[in-house]
């Protein structure tokens, strides 16, 4: 494994790390499926006890996966060990469903419950979770984010993107210290002006859906149907499916040379860009953690990496459906 800087926080990071969303098991918020479907705790457990072996030392969560799921059995399972957790907040349900609250009173409270379900006393990255609009522009809920940091709580401050805008301003107003980006061969959009705007500024860049929600691992066909319970089904309509399976099999053909499985290809990929600090591939179970840590280990050509930006670049599936994962 080899290992990243998070932009200017001198907080070491391995630089694929281990997604936990997947581990938090079904859920939905207004009756619409948000996580991967069932787990068995055990296989979760040992998948997290494998990444570790294999010298993966970040580990991202949210309050939301799973209910708070994902975080009990990351704080269960690295309870005393050395590494690095990151998780966000802004996810509230009441009486009449669930809302986005970024709101100081909310986000000192979901800390707050995130530190105990972790089992920690402060949390090395905490970030707001894919805000509402405008939330960016306020300056109340990134004063509460540095008095938090100041009290110990957190180390870094972050914050998960839907929008380049969005990290653009933030960015440039100095109220993170890192990103947390949707980016991977399909959807490449922030690699045009937000990565070198973060390496510029000393900003650190988390890596999310980086095999694009599994499509990037080629193991699906045209007539996959996934279960109730998995949240892709809000987005890959039938006609979206058989249009991205499409692409991947082009990247297959253009890529098979090299001798890398396709999910290799995908993450290694990301890993050339030099702002990247981690990647975040989901995991449910140690052999999908064994596959995700190998990208580590993979070194695509110049020449390889230049032909996949040639002909993806401008392709942006998330971006062009809006869809917000």
């Amino acid at each position: 494994m080899k290992y990243r800087v998070l932009g200017e926080t001198g907080i070491r990071v391995s630089e694929v790390g281990f997604g936990a969303w997947a581990i938090g098991g079904p859920v939905d918020l207004f009756g619409i499926p948000v996580g991967w479907g069932k787990v068995d705790d055990r296989e979760s457990e040992a998948a997290i006890q494998r990444a570790l072996d294999l010298g993966v030392n970040f580990f991202d969560t949210a309050d939301v996966y799973g209910s708070g799921h994902s975080e009990e059995l990351i704080g269960h399972c690295l309870e005393g060990k050395e590494c690095v957790i990151a998780t966000k907040g802004g996810n509230a349900r009441t009486e009449k469903g669930a809302i986005k609250d970024f709101s100081t009173p909310h986000i000192r409270a979901a800390i707050e419950g995130s530190l105990r379900r972790l089992k920690r006393d402060s949390i090395d990255v905490y970030q707001l979770h894919n805000p509402s609009p405008g939330i960016w522009q306020a300056d109340e809920v990134f004063s509460l984010l540095e008095q938090v940091k100041k009290e110990g709580k957190i180390r870094a401050r972050g914050v998960s993107i839907s929008a380049i805008d969005e990290g653009i301003h933030l960015i440039k107003t100095g109220k993170v210290d890192c990103l947390q980006v949707l980016l991977n061969i399909l959807n490449q959009e922030p690699a045009k002006e937000l990565l070198p705007l973060a390496e510029e500024y000393g900003i650190g860049i988390i890596v999310r859906v980086p095999i694009a929600a599994g499509l990037l691992t080629g193991k699906f066909n045209k007539d996959h149907q996934f279960p109730g319970d998995d949240n892709r089904k809000n987005y890959l309509t039938r006609k979206r499916f058989e249009e991205v399976i499409g692409k991947v099999a082009h990247l297959k053909e253009l890529t098979d040379h090299t001798g890398y499985t396709l999910a290799q290809v995908a993450l290694n990929f990301l890993l050339k860009f030099s702002a990247v600090s981690t990647i975040i591939p989901g995991a449910k179970t140690p052999a999908q953690v064994e596959q995700n840590v190998s990208a580590s280990d993979a070194t695509l050509s110049e020449e390889v990496f230049r032909s996949i930006r040639n002909e993806f670049q401008d392709y942006n599936f998330f971006l062009r459906y809006h869809v917000r994962v």
